[in-house]
């Protein structure tokens, strides 16, 4: 848990986040918490249609209410030249989410899944083949909990489970 404080203090260092910006995300928190109450928020049995709004405003309150609070106390550094974006990923992240998007109803959701997120992790986040593998894992049965089972979405079950 320290590893990962650590690290997104570090994000925070190095990301540009304006105050403005943060504020914007905070006002468009309140004002999507505001209007998504006006919904039916429901139960947490029987949610209402204003329920996920209204959780998905409270974290972007929430998150940049953190992220405005720690940049106040971060000292100035130089700021690095992350101008030049690299290119490279981003199109690979684009062609891994278009065969995502091509194999997810012939293959299935939790085995295109799970590749979609082995390769972004291993190819774009660099990061070890044991680690990549375990998190596809983990995120492909997750999500399927989630939205097959608690949600009870229907999921393309693919070419295995036919």
């Amino acid at each position: 848990m320290k590893a990962f404080r650590q690290g997104l203090k570090n994000k925070i260092k190095n990301a540009n986040f304006g105050k403005a910006t943060l504020f914007f995300w905070l006002v468009t928190g309140i004002y999507l918490a505001e209007e998504s109450w006006r919904l039916d928020l429901g139960t947490l049995n029987q949610p209402g249609s204003g329920f996920f709004p209204f959780l998905a405003s409270m974290l972007l309150f929430f998150l940049s209410l953190i992220l405005l609070v720690q940049s106040g106390f971060e000292k100035k550094e130089k700021a690095q030249d992350k101008s030049r974006a690299n290119y490279r990923n981003i199109i690979f992240c684009l062609a891994c989410l278009y065969v995502y998007a091509w194999i997810f109803e012939w293959l299935g959701f939790v085995p295109s899944t799970f590749l979609f997120i082995i390769l972004l992790i291993k190819f774009i986040g660099k990061k070890s083949w044991i680690l990549a593998i375990l998190t596809g894992a983990l995120t492909a049965i997750l999500s399927y909990i989630f939205f097959g089972v608690w949600l009870q979405a229907a999921l393309p079950r693919g070419i295995f489970w036919r």
